[in-house]
């Protein structure tokens, strides 16, 4: 019997169930990051799962080994940062110097000063921004002083980060020791009917986020790589911190090479006082950009996931726009979801429903014609 409870009762149940994650979304982002994060490493717990490890072990095991190595990173990373900080500080009036050469440079070139050449586009881009560079020189003079006076609020912006690296292991070894039991809990309350169309489903998400994530992360890794060499060869001062820059960023498409050009051109001005570091810079940011375009894209990207370059960007602004950096991170993989779960979904719904049209059997190319 099709009563009207049968329907308006669950729909109620969800829709309240939305509401109540609308009003508490705030809170999400730990268990949300805690959910990638488990879901990254599951293929490494499913490996020894086939192998005949019980799944409990491995995932402790796996855990405390992820933890020493992010201790181990922070310990290697504080001693990294302080020896950077101890170098920034001690070559703070050469860069200071050799950024009031080129800021003279540039108000004598906007003044009518024109040399031409291939340091005029350079010229012209400082001169149109003197200002801002002079503001940045007066306040790089005073930056120790700066960093012990706001000490406090950037604690208050550091303590989130903190409360993160802490939450998001601790929700994610929970969902990593009973993921399979979730998952069947969410089955079982499932109607039969739509257990196989679900599972069908999930399936194909995995099977596409899955190919998505790892070749993202080998394209972002091999960049980088490529960034650090170029950057070395043309002996460009913090070479591995924008290196890393330029990798971590070119998880969020586009951004690696961008980000590496102007972190990477703000250096070089300051260290060699001369536009042509600049174009040294973009040029190497440049090439990384033609690698990646030519090489590491068709071979690694492209064959995980056939995503569209305009819905890639259509993505990363709704992302952007919705949800802010964290939408830029994870903007691609949901459309990624989306595009592998609406075929699905409309096939269901036309079978369901009797709007599958009739079609010739696979037997039939086979028929000689006569």
């Amino acid at each position: 019997m099709n009563s009207p409870g049968r329907i308006f009762i669950p729909l109620v149940i969800v829709a309240a169930g939305v509401y109540f994650l609308f009003l508490v979304r705030g809170v999400l982002l730990p268990f949300f990051l805690a959910a990638a994060l488990a879901y990254l490493l599951n293929p490494v717990i499913e490996f020894f799962a086939v192998h005949g490890v019980r799944r409990s072990p491995v995932v402790v095991g796996l855990y405390l080994t992820l933890m020493a190595g992010f201790l181990l990173l922070v310990y290697l990373g504080g001693a990294v940062l302080n020896h950077e900080a101890v170098k920034a500080a001690r070559n703070m009036p050469r860069y200071i110097q050799t950024g009031q050469i080129v800021v003279a440079k540039a108000r004598a070139w906007g003044h009518g000063e024109r040399s031409g050449g291939l340091e005029s586009p350079i010229i012209a881009l400082i001169s149109a921004n003197s200002d801002w560079v002079s503001d940045a020189l007066a306040k790089a003079r005073t930056w120790p002083s700066a960093i012990l006076q706001h000490m406090p609020s950037l604690a208050s912006h550091v303590l989130p980060v903190f409360e993160l690296c802490f939450l998001v292991p601790f929700i994610a070894f929970f969902l990593m020791m009973e993921g399979p039991a979730l998952v069947n809990t969410f089955f079982q309350w499932m109607p039969a009917r739509y257990v196989e169309m679900l599972l069908n489903v999930v399936v194909e998400i995995d099977n596409s986020l899955g190919r998505y994530l790892r070749a993202l992360s080998i394209e972002a890794l091999s960049a980088g790589l490529c960034a650090l060499l170029g950057f070395w060869c043309i002996g460009l001062d913090y070479s591995v911190q924008i290196a890393m820059v330029m990798g971590i960023g070119g998880m969020i498409p586009y951004l690696g090479p961008v980000s590496g050009a102007i972190i990477g051109s703000a250096v070089a001005i300051f260290q060699w006082g001369s536009p042509v570091g600049v174009l040294k810079v973009l040029a190497v940011c440049a090439g990384v950009r033609f690698i990646e375009d030519w090489f590491l894209q068709p071979l690694i990207l492209k064959r995980a996931v056939q995503l569209h370059p305009v819905l890639i960007v259509f993505s990363l602004m709704a992302g952007a726009a919705l949800w802010g950096f964290w939408g830029l991170v994870f903007g691609v993989p949901v459309a990624c979801t989306i595009q592998v779960t609406l075929p699905v979904l409309w096939t269901w719904y036309r079978s369901e429903y009797g709007l599958l049209g009739e079609r010739a059997p696979a037997e039939i190319s086979h028929i000689p014609v006569i």
